[in-house]
């Protein structure tokens, strides 16, 4: 899934690994200036499911935003890997 807000783009992975256990991994592309500095944040802890996996990723990604975004406003070009 990508997200975007206007300094910086959020690209969030779930995982499996090992398996049946998943976790989660964002790359924040931040704008600034003339370059770009990326980063990334990783869970602090894994999932027993893709879904849960999913929903704490999506909450990492939306309070990082300066405008957060509602699930409804996700399209086809924008689900999780």
């Amino acid at each position: 899934m990508t997200l975007t807000d206007h300094r910086r783009t959020l690209v969030m992975h779930v995982l499996e690994d090992p398996p049946g256990r998943y976790t989660w991994r964002i790359v924040v592309e931040e704008k600034c200036g003339g370059a770009e500095c990326d980063s990334m944040i990783e869970a602090a802890a894994d999932y027993p499911s893709h879904a849960e996996a999913e929903a704490a990723c999506w909450a990492a990604g939306n309070s990082m935003l300066d405008t957060p975004r509602a699930a409804g406003e996700v399209t086809d070009s924008q689900t999780l890997h």
